[in-house]
């Protein structure tokens, strides 16, 4: 059986290329690659099929988001016959040795021995090799609020934890950790139904792995393995990104958490937002930095107070 390596693109030919060159070695006996393209204009489809034939790309006739655009590469695997018993979502603006996804691929199966049910993930790392905690620990609704009054940095500290060594291994066990890298079985995802078409982008690999927490997996971080990943360094989010974001974690958290939950996601919307324009409110006046800044937090506040 072989293991499905997924990948979705929207543009940005030259991060996939870099990616598929990482893998172009990997046995094609033990791996295959599928790629949901979301509608890209800049030639992705027609390169991919040029310069590595045999991946399977899977073009879509529009921007289907994360989730769904996964779903499709491996509804598409199984519609062409591929078999497939373990499967590795890996973004495409990662940079790997491809001996770690053989390595993911072994620590899979080492971690199901050893723990049970398991997800494992590499660690990750900036482009600049600083460490990029993609993990995050289990807090209460209480503890997540107080994050909006909190400094990114300090919220992070909170939201990530301290991922714990399992004795006599290279494993750290740790709540979630976010999808820019899963090395999972193949029924999990069919069992669990993909991802939730319904969230474009943002908080659809949280909904997806507290779906799969709930049956009782668990994630683990193999220390053995890293990649880079180039989103996370130094990422910017423009307003409509963080709208996006603010309306995927509130249907998120209704999904999970009901009422309770949408509360608990506008609360906290409410006070970040007030929170980060208290103090620039002087500086908005004689600053466009600044402005700009209080600009789209007005933006986000008015969603919270006003979003369904």
């Amino acid at each position: 059986m072989k293991t499905a390596i997924i990948m979705v693109t929207y543009n940005g030919w030259p991060i996939t290329q870099n990616c598929l060159s990482d893998l172009s070695t990997l046995p094609q006996d033990d791996f295959v690659i599928a790629v949901a393209d979301n509608a890209s204009t800049d030639g992705t489809v027609e390169n991919i099929r040029e310069q590595f034939p045999y991946v399977k790309v899977y073009p879509q006739t529009e921007n289907l988001g994360f989730g769904r655009a996964n779903n499709a590469a491996v509804q598409g695997l199984k519609d062409d016959g591929t078999k497939f018993d373990a499967i590795c979502l890996l973004n495409n603006d990662t940079r790997l040795d491809p001996a770690t996804i053989i390595e993911l691929r072994k620590s899979l199966t080492e971690a199901q021995t050893r723990f049970g049910d398991a997800i494992v993930v590499p660690t990750v790392r900036n482009s600049d090799g600083t460490p990029q905690h993609n993990y995050f620990a289990k807090i209460n609704p209480l503890q997540f609020f107080l994050n909006a009054f909190r400094t990114e940095s300090a919220a992070a500290r909170h939201l990530e934890g301290n991922p714990k060594l399992c004795p006599d291994t290279t494993f750290y066990k740790t709540y979630w950790a976010s999808a820019v890298c899963w090395m999972m079985p193949a029924n999990l995802y069919g069992m669990l139904g993909g991802f939730d078409e319904n969230i474009f982008m943002y908080y659809e690999d949280w909904d997806l792995a507290h779906r799969a927490i709930k049956i009782g997996y668990h994630f683990y971080i193999q220390s053995k393995c890293s990649i880079i990943h180039l989103g996370g360094g130094s990422a910017r989010s423009s307003l409509s990104r963080a709208l996006q974001h603010d309306r995927s974690q509130q249907y998120v958290f209704g999904k999970h958490m009901g009422k309770k939950g949408v509360i608990l996601s506008r609360s906290f919307r409410v006070c970040r937002s007030s929170a980060r324009l208290l103090p620039v409110c002087v500086f908005a006046l004689f600053n466009k930095k600044f402005a700009e800044y209080a600009k789209n937090h007005l933006t986000l506040l008015k969603e919270a107070l006003c979003a369904h």
